[in-house]
């Protein structure tokens, strides 16, 4: 999978405008709080509250002739897809496990999206998503799977050159790879001082070491585990590529997640979700051995509810 940055400029110049150019300033709370300049870049201030629609609106860009899609992902990335579908007339129908997040998918339906529950985990209703998919003649689009969903997530990494001074390191939540992957190249390429950094989940360890060891690794996801990091592995794609992208990873649990979520509600006034607060959660853990570091936090979701 190779990423262009040529086409990444094209996106950061086709994404409707409300998913681009999202706040990003430093918190003085925070970087009080931690001993490093904290730059928060706020991706959930726009109408999905996610930073998966630079990604899925940028799908739909250079997709214009499908008609049905199907998604196995009630999370972020499928709140994302039957948005950007949805604003185009497209029909997006969801799959996600018995256990999503009931709030969410509350939501997807109130807004007219079909939502499917089927499966013990993500990995099932992926598999039953693309099952169905094949019976009502859909496109079946996953996260991770295509490059244009990383050459979207890309365009955050394009608005932070607009920061004065330059960045030290930029904490980057992996999941199925799409965002890690975009900015990681970018940064890379047009940033190289930055210092890449892939977090994972401690109850979905998959992620992280598929990078770590360069190969698809899958491993079980625990009960629990915040739901846009719930995954065995990244998308096989994308694995090679990410862990060319990504400087070093980091393990985060439950209560780092809580800790940077309550942080940024009461620093910021920020309502992140647990897995939206992951790269804080991170650079929390990171920061007694990088003081006076500048430090780029992307808030990649919102609490629903």
């Amino acid at each position: 999978m190779s990423l262009d940055l040529d086409r990444v400029v094209q996106a950061a110049a086709s994404i409707p405008a409300p998913f681009l150019h999202t706040p990003q300033y430093r918190s003085v709370g925070l970087s009080r709080l931690l001993g490093i300049d904290v730059i928060l870049k706020v991706e959930s201030v726009n109408p999905t509250g996610t930073v998966a629609s630079r990604g899925a609106e940028w799908w739909f860009e250079c997709h214009a002739d499908v008609h049905r899609v199907v998604c196995g992902n009630a999370d972020d990335f499928g709140v994302a897809m039957a948005y950007a579908g949805r604003s185009r007339g497209i029909e997006v129908e969801l799959f996600g496990p018995l256990g999503a997040d009931a709030a969410k998918v509350e939501a997807l339906r109130h807004a007219g999206t079909t939502v499917r529950l089927d499966g013990r985990d993500s990995d099932e209703a992926r598999t039953e998503a693309r099952r169905y998919s094949t019976l009502v003649d859909g496109l079946f689009v996953d996260d991770g799977d295509h490059v244009e969903m990383a050459e979207g997530a890309a365009t955050m990494a394009v608005e932070l050159e607009e920061l004065p001074g330059g960045v030290d390191a930029l904490f980057v939540p992996i999941g199925r790879g799409s965002l890690a992957h975009g900015v990681g190249v970018w940064c890379h390429e047009r940033m190289p001082r930055t210092r890449i950094v892939g977090v994972g989940a401690e109850r979905a360890p998959g992620t992280v070491r598929s990078v770590r060891e360069g190969r698809l690794v899958r491993s079980p996801v625990a009960p629990g585990a915040a739901p846009e990091m719930a995954v065995s592995a990244p998308a096989e794609p994308v694995v090679v590529p990410l862990s060319d992208a990504l400087d070093d990873t980091v393990f985060v649990n439950d209560r780092h997640l809580e800790q940077a979520a309550a942080a940024l509600l009461a620093h910021e006034g920020i309502r992140a979700s647990m897995d939206g607060a992951a790269a804080l959660a991170a650079a929390a853990l990171a920061a007694p051995d990088m003081r006076g570091a500048c430090v780029v936090v992307p808030v990649t979701g919102r609490a629903v509810g």
